[in-house]
C-alpha cells in the first residue's frame, strides 16, 4: 500500500550518520511529498521525522522550527516534527502507518516549510 501525504508512519531512520540527525528504529515520520509522487511509487519519499523529545515550552514556542502533533490514532505520545529536518527516504524503511494529520496541522506544516525555506 502507498503512503500518502499527510499520514504519519513509523519509520526506521538507522543508520544514523550524522549526530545532528535524528536516528532511530520505529521514529514517527509525517508524508509530505505530493500523493503524484506516491502513487506513481517514486523511488524514495520526502518525510519529515518526528520526535518525543519536548521541553516542555508551549508548542507555539518552537514555530517554524517544530510543530507539535497531539497524540491520536496509533501514535502513542505528543510528536513535535522537526520542521528544519525534511529529508527523502526509500520505501523499505516504512513499518506501520500511525494516524493522519488534519487539514489544518498540515496547512500549519507547510506554513512552517515556507518561513524555514524562504530567501
Amino acid at each position: 500500500m502507498p503512503v500518502k501525504r499527510g499520514e504519519i508512519w513509523s519509520a526506521d531512520l538507522e543508520p544514523q550518520f550524522h549526530k545532528a540527525e535524528p536516528g532511530k528504529r520505529g521514529r514517527p515520520v509525517l508524508v509530505i511529498q505530493t500523493d503524484y509522487l506516491n502513487e506513481a511509487r517514486h523511488a524514495t519519499t520526502i518525510i519529515i521525522p518526528g520526535t518525543s523529545q519536548q521541553d516542555g515550552a508551549a508548542p507555539a514556542d518552537h514555530f517554524p522550527l517544530r510543530v507539535r502533533v497531539q497524540r491520536t490514532g496509533n501514535l502513542s505520545y505528543d510528536t513535535d516534527l522537526l520542521i528544519d529536518q525534511v529529508r527523502a527516504i526509500a520505501h523499505t524503511r516504512f513499518m506501520d502507518r500511525l494516524c493522519v494529520v488534519t487539514e489544518n496541522h498540515l496547512k500549519r506544516i507547510e506554513e512552517a516549510l515556507r518561513l524555514v525555506t524562504r530567501r
